[in-house]
C-alpha cells in the first residue's frame, strides 16, 4: 500500500494528522516533487499526478483527504491519531 504526499499540502498534512501512518503495516509514505509533470513514479502508479493519493492493490482514491482517512480507518482501526 502506498500514500503519495506533498511536504506543505493541507490535504496531505490533514491524512497524516488523522492517522498514524507508522502504524500501518506495508504502508509506504512517499513524497512528492511540486511540479506535477515530475510526478512520474504517481502517474504510473494512479494515472493522475493529485495529492493525496492512496494505492491499495487495485483500490486507488486520488486528490481526497476524506475518503482516505475513511478508508484507512476501516482497514487499520488502531491507526486512528
Amino acid at each position: 500500500m502506498k500514500l503519495f504526499v506533498l511536504h506543505g499540502c493541507p490535504y496531505c498534512n490533514h491524512v497524516l494528522r488523522e492517522i498514524d501512518v507508522t502504524k500501518i503495516p506495508g504502508l509506504e509514505v512517499i513524497s512528492v516533487p511540486s511540479d506535477h509533470a515530475e510526478r512520474t513514479a504517481l502517474k504510473e502508479a494512479s494515472g493522475q499526478t493529485f495529492v493525496p493519493t492512496l494505492i491499495d492493490g487495485e483500490k486507488i482514491i486520488a486528490d481526497d483527504d476524506d475518503a482516505i482517512i475513511g478508508y484507512l480507518k476501516l482497514k487499520e482501526p488502531v491507526a486512528v491519531a
